[in-house]
């Protein structure tokens, strides 16, 4: 097994940065490459095989993120189950095509994306770095968020509206934080995935939809006509702040 190899970035490291994340491949060379590809300032490569988390005190979790090259592996291939249960902020970047049941297969086993290969560097990155995110989410504030009569304790991670309490799914909690800290904002799809720190079930865009369609029912908010969480077609969803009097 070779030595894990490492690849840097000449340019001035932005504050708070590089991330580490360590690229795995049973093909070192094929990692390297990859690595070489991606190179960018926010990110500090280092290639290894699978195998090879003894190399490292802290295993795979001494890296902010663990990029997966599978090599047509199904679901009992390269990238198992067992391999990404045992990891942390992993992309699983696949060698070929994969159908949607398989991607959807390493989600639910613990994949945090998924992507097939060849892709495009930029999307690939911009991805690693919406996992980061939501793997390392910023602090919790102290204060209540209050939008007309909805009011959120988000350390608490309790809501309500008036007096009626509010009994929301973690995800719908956390959507609703997102929409509250940003009234008024118009918030994409993709936006209020990487904000709300989704899990596996809102993974794809549409299971936003599904989670708006819900708060609005726990909201009382005419799912026809609603007054409080708008859809802007064509661009996403805005938690109105209620006019002045």
């Amino acid at each position: 097994m070779g030595a894990p190899e490492h690849t840097r970035s000449n340019a001035p490291q932005a504050v708070g940065k590089p991330w580490t994340v360590v690229v795995l491949a049973e093909d070192v060379a094929f990692g390297r490459r990859l690595a070489q590809t991606m190179a960018h300032d926010d990110f500090r490569f280092v290639c290894a095989q699978p195998q090879a988390g003894e190399c490292f005190g802290g295993g795979w979790l001494t890296f902010d993120l663990a990029l997966f090259c599978a090599s047509g592996a199904g679901a009992n291939g390269t990238v198992n189950g067992d391999t990404l249960r045992t990891h942390r902020g992993c992309v699983v970047l696949l060698g070929q095509s994969a159908t949607g049941a398989v991607r959807a297969s390493w989600i639910e086993n613990g994949a945090d994306d998924c992507l097939n290969y060849p892709c495009d560097r930029d999307e690939l990155l911009a991805r690693m770095r919406a996992c980061i995110r939501r793997r390392c989410p910023a602090p919790l504030q102290k204060e209540p968020v209050t939008v007309g009569p909805l009011t959120i304790w988000p350390r608490e991670r309790t809501a309500r509206m008036g007096r009626r309490q509010l009994n929301l799914t973690t995800s719908e909690f956390s959507l609703l934080v997102a929409l509250a800290t940003r009234a008024g904002q118009v918030l994409g799809r993709e936006q209020l995935l990487e904000i709300s720190m989704g899990t596996a079930e809102q993974v794809f865009e549409r299971a936003v939809d599904v989670q708006v369609s819900r708060l609005r029912a726990k909201l009382h908010d005419n799912p026809r006509e609603p007054e409080m969480l708008k859809t802007v077609r064509g661009v996403g969803y805005v938690l109105v702040r209620p006019a002045p009097f």
